[in-house]
């Protein structure tokens, strides 16, 4: 969670980040919602709801991928 925090931080991106600590209960639920086992569940908000991101690497890729489109 840390590092996608970090790498949200070092590419003044936007966020929102809500921990989990203490909240077995909703973060078990976020994950069944998502189908995302693992932690961090990085989502991002549309004009639909909730797209899943996934983890980290995830975030990572996906970004990527943006600013290289946008450099096209």
């Amino acid at each position: 969670c840390l590092r996608a925090i970090n790498f949200m931080h070092e590419n003044a991106i936007e966020f929102h980040y809500y921990p989990m600590d203490g909240k077995d209960r909703i973060l078990n639920y976020i994950k069944e919602t998502h189908e995302h086992k693992t932690v961090p569940v990085i989502t991002k908000e549309t004009d639909n709801g909730e797209e899943l991101i996934g983890g980290y690497d995830d975030l990572v890729e996906y970004i990527t991928k943006q600013k290289d489109q946008k450099s096209d």
